[in-house]
């Protein structure tokens, strides 16, 4: 914001309707001309909320720009936006168009207010369209601008309000959806909603995801709509509402030919009864091995929060695809040996440790990065011992196991220092030790930016070491 106010603008170089990319703000008698487009990144970097042209997951070996999981709005975004929108009517216009790249709808009201903008502005531009001679050099309108769209509302909303706003993205490249409470899924996601994808966004969704459980789609509808998705690249979900179960018709084949990043989370469990709704993602996977050189021949990353240790087989058919895979020790039956061996071209693991231990193979050829996240993500004070025994113990656990494993490729170790191993650097010495065993081998052993743990210093031994000289 104070960059921003020392810039200088001439408030009456651009009207609303009119390109603002090869104008200048500014004249020369003013002081420096400011490009518009420079305007625009200078604007965007305030306004911008980042990740609308994630396509991929987050990658953990690259610093985060925005919490895949659980992202957060910081809520002075809100406050740059409207403050730089009453600046003229041409600051508006790139405010409410970077603003359109990347929208999170918390409420049904934020839902029925954003389709009335939407509609609006697509009539207008239609009305243009029709007025102008060529549309070569026709500006997009907000609809046309966004890229991806994240719904988390808890409370009631308009299902037809949903579908409309669909019909005003027709670039729509994610779509996220986080609606309802975070336990087991009581509801569906609405017919209306997986029609209104197909139909209005098919040539253009590159990322599907349920990052909720709270309107987890059925087995069907999931075949239904991404087999119609001719450009997936990525499919996240929580948890499936149900699957068929009448055995004696086969289930709808899931055709996935772009499909790269495949990632399963943690399932809610329920109290009651539902043979239809499963706490494994074992038959989702038995699913996709039912045709296996057509179903999902480009995969390269699979994530699974709850390991598929009854279904083996969809290692044996797809790990040789497998690039990056991430994991979880607490939910297999001690199978990863066998599932590290089974994927021969793995470049990168990623592993959630808990309490639990894991099982590597004696050998791997291609392996070259790990990382090691802690089960806990946030931060929770707990006494020492408690600390010492769950957290600091099991993973000098894993390590002793990994160090067990030959893997000639491997060149780094991360550990990330947040949630629970987010005061890993008061354990220095602990550290040194084990950077020390893996130095030896060619190992860069680092924290989440990748800083070495080399050099890190226990401020409490700092501060002994002053008083001992």
């Amino acid at each position: 914001m104070i960059l921003l106010a020392k810039l200088s603008w001439h408030p009456g170089l651009i009207s609303l309707g009119k390109s603002i990319d090869d104008r200048s703000f500014g004249d020369l008698s003013s002081g420096p001309r400011l490009p518009g487009e420079l305007l625009r990144k200078v604007i965007g970097f305030t306004v911008r909320l980042a990740g609308a042209n994630a396509i991929e997951l987050e990658d953990p070996f690259s610093l985060p720009y925005i919490n895949e999981e659980y992202p957060e709005v910081d809520p002075g975004l809100f406050t740059d936006r409207k403050n730089l929108s009453l600046v003229n009517s041409s600051w508006r216009a790139i405010v409410q168009e970077i603003s359109a790249e990347y929208l999170v709808i918390y409420s049904g009201d934020q839902l029925k207010a954003l389709v009335k903008k939407f509609e609006a502005a697509k009539q207008v531009a239609s009305r243009q369209a029709k007025r102008a001679h060529s549309t070569s050099h026709r500006q997009k309108w907000i609809g046309e601008r966004t890229l991806r769209i994240d719904f988390k509302i808890l409370g009631f909303y308009s299902i037809e309000h949903i579908v409309r706003l669909l019909q005003c993205v027709p670039n729509l490249q994610t779509y996220v959806n986080k609606n309802g409470p975070p336990g087991p899924p009581e509801e569906f996601t609405p017919v209306e909603v997986i029609n209104a994808l197909m139909i209005h966004n098919s040539h253009s969704l590159r990322r599907v995801e349920w990052s909720g459980a709270g309107e987890a789609p059925r087995y069907q509808e999931i075949v239904k709509l991404c087999n119609r998705l001719p450009h997936l690249t990525t499919l996240r979900l929580v948890a499936v509402h149900s699957y068929p179960i009448n055995k004696a018709m086969p289930p709808p084949l899931l055709v996935l030919p772009k499909l790269k990043t495949l990632s399963l989370g943690l399932i809610p469990e329920t109290d009651k009864n539902r043979p239809q709704y499963a706490i494994t993602w074992d038959v989702f996977l038995h699913f996709l091995c039912l045709s296996p050189l057509v179903q999902i021949p480009s995969l390269e990353r699979f994530d699974c929060d709850i390991f598929p240790h009854r279904t083996m087989r969809f290692f044996q058919l797809h790990g040789h695809k497998l690039r990056t895979l991430r994991t979880t020790p607490w939910s297999t039956e001690n199978v990863h040996s066998e599932t590290l061996s089974l994927c021969p071209n793995l470049h990168t693991l990623v592993i959630t440790q808990g309490i639990e231990g894991m099982s590597f193979p004696q050998f791997h050829p291609s392996l070259a990065k790990i990382c090691i996240f802690p089960y806990v993500d946030v931060t929770v004070g707990v006494p020492q011992k408690v600390f010492d025994s769950a957290v600091m113990g099991p993973l000098d656990g894993l390590l002793k196991s990994l160090e067990t494993m030959v893997a000639p490729h491997l060149v780094e170790l991360r550990i990330q220092n947040i949630g629970a191993y987010v005061n890993l650097f008061e354990y220095s010495t602990w550290l040194r030790f084990w950077w020390i065993r893996w130095n030896i081998r060619g190992v860069h052993f680092c924290d989440k930016s990748g800083k070495s743990y080399k050099d890190i210093h226990d401020p409490n031994e700092w501060l002994l070491n002053s008083v001992r000289c």
